[in-house]
């Protein structure tokens, strides 16, 4: 019996210096800035973080221990988003349950955009309960100090940030000097042409085969034929698409290759390309960047960079007036037809169930439906035929509300409880970051005054407390500027706060006539999926799906 007493202690005894073992992932990027690649190479930051693994895990008397699950990277992407493919395979892996840690060089090769690299931090992984270690910066999520390290970490993202913007900013003046002189700066050449070094700068030069099927559709559409028409005609002498041309290297569909037909926006963007009459049509686009914005904003064509007869044209300019004309009209009648605010509530949550692209809107007889636009594809993408109407959508989807509302025991002020307490939160970041960056501002001014000190007594030399001083000034401008940014964002989530709280009012006090509007079908609903045998799926942000025949 003593025996047996004595086989539990040690085993209990063993058991208890069990550690934790998490499954990492090592994730490392190198972005499209030259300066970066003799010293932040891929394999060296594999191997800078291997070695930290390896070290913390001989540890002795160490609190847990790192596996490595997988390695992502992306080479020649740019910090600063997060529309990468390792890091979304990674992601994915952390959905999934994959890792639960995740291991970079530093912050800026996890991401240089402020707001939304401090959202995965302190939101995102926090939330997915997954470890965060930045090797350089000595940082832990899960060590006893983390929350102390919070202000640290916050700076060295907003210094990431402004250098991001600094590099493209100084990538933008490069480039519009370079337009100014003529050079084409695309990343790819314009359907029907390639680019060739000419005389030191990039020029445009024909490629006749795909030449001609760039005067074949401005021929075409000028002459009357409808997009579609000019589509089934392509697709039927077996005319690559833009993004197979480029990926096989010749116009026609030859054996073993795959064929696709020509999207309605991409016979679109080919009409309406200037540079096919001869003259290189440059900063048609600007980004947002800069404004910490996604996307692009369409310039005025006063200020487009135009160079006239840079290179050889494909059209006559008056055919090119012509099909403008056309594509005007067409504009100019969608406009007309339009939607009605809230026409099409679910537009953004809307898929098809068999193919998961997004479903297309109509009006027929006056009323808005739905539709699955691959239904018409005449290639391998060609998906079943479905169709529901708006009206149809709205009596489900109030049904289905008032229905989870029950089950689950939610009532009006719980969801507005909700609401506020993510538009406070958005808030109080706001606010903090704004405290943060007046810390930083103070701290810097102390240390600028004690250095100017330094100077004065001949301990500072006057070129490192001119650096000094200009370092100081610059990043006063640049807080200067982030915080009217940030006011502005903090009077927009604020406004939205009070037209939220009013939707979620009056679907609740209105609940059998109450229409549901765009924002609170986003709100609400995480995606709906229309399948060809009449299901409908909807996936609730506060319940799991729900399937109607």
């Amino acid at each position: 019996m003593a025996r047996t007493a004595k086989r539990y202690e040690k085993r209990t005894e063993k058991k208890s210096y069990q550690i934790p073992v998490y499954r990492a992932a090592i994730y490392a990027r190198l972005s499209v800035d030259t300066d970066e690649r003799k010293s932040e190479s891929i394999e060296t930051q594999i191997v800078l973080i291997k070695e930290f693994i390896q070290k913390h895990n001989a540890e002795e008397h160490k609190e847990y221990e790192l596996v490595i699950y997988d390695i992502y990277s992306d080479l020649g992407k740019t910090g600063t988003n997060f529309e990468r493919a390792g890091f979304e395979r990674m992601m994915n892996d952390v959905r999934e349950g994959k890792i639960n840690c995740i291991l970079v060089k530093d912050f800026s090769r996890f991401g240089r955009n402020y707001i939304e690299t401090g959202n995965y931090l302190e939101k995102i992984l926090p939330f997915m309960k997954v470890r965060f270690i930045s090797v350089c910066d000595h940082y832990d999520s899960f060590a006893p100090d983390a929350k102390n390290q919070e202000l640290s970490m916050n700076i060295k993202n907003l210094v990431n940030d402004a250098y991001a913007k600094d590099i493209s900013e100084k990538e933008r003046a490069a480039k519009r000097i370079a337009q100014k002189n003529g050079e084409y700066v695309g990343s790819t050449a314009p359907y029907g042409y390639r680019c060739k070094k000419i005389g030191g700068i990039y020029k445009l030069i024909v490629e006749p085969e795909a030449a001609k099927i760039v005067c074949r559709i401005f021929e075409e559409y000028a002459t009357g034929e409808s997009i579609q028409h000019i589509i089934d005609g392509l697709f039927e002498d077996g005319v690559h698409r833009i993004s197979d041309y480029n990926q096989y290297h010749h116009v026609y569909c030859q054996e073993g290759e795959k064929l696709h037909q020509w999207g309605n926006s991409s016979i679109r963007a080919v009409l309406s390309r200037n540079n096919y009459y001869g003259d290189l049509v440059q900063r048609k686009y600007e980004s947002r960047f800069q404004r910490g914005k996604k996307w692009c904003d369409i310039l005025d064509e006063s200020q487009w960079i135009i160079t006239p007869n840079a290179h050889e044209p494909m059209i006559s300019r008056e055919l090119f007036e012509k099909a403008q004309i056309r594509l005007k009209a067409a504009q100019e009648a969608r406009r007309t037809v339009g939607w009605e605010e809230d026409e099409r509530a679910f537009y953004n949550v809307f898929y098809c169930g068999d193919c998961k692209r997004k479903m297309c809107t109509g009006r027929s007889k006056g009323c808005v439906h739905y539709y699955c636009n691959a239904a018409q594809y005449r290639d391998e993408r060609k998906c079943r035929y479905k169709s529901i109407s708006e009206d149809k959508l709205q009596k489900i989807v109030r049904s289905e509300l008032t229905r989870q509302f029950q089950l689950s025991g939610l009532r009006k002020k719980d969801m507005s409880a909700m609401s506020n307490a993510v538009f406070s939160a958005k808030i109080e970041e706001i606010q903090n970051e704004k405290r943060m960056l007046d810390l930083d501002g103070e701290r810097r001014s102390e240390k600028l005054a004690q250095a100017f000190m330094q100077y004065k007594d001949g301990k500072l030399s006057r070129e490192t407390y001119m650096e000094m001083r200009d370092d100081r000034n610059n990043w006063k401008e640049f807080c200067e500027k982030r915080k009217k940014t940030q006011e502005q964002n903090l009077r927009r989530l604020q406004k939205q706060q009070k037209e939220e709280s009013r939707f979620l009012r009056s679907l609740l006090e209105l609940e059998g006539t109450t229409r549901i509007n765009a924002e609170l079908a986003e709100g609400l609903i995480e995606s709906m999926y229309l399948y060809g045998d009449g299901r409908l799926e909807i996936n609730f942000r506060f319940k799991g799906a729900i399937e109607h025949e």
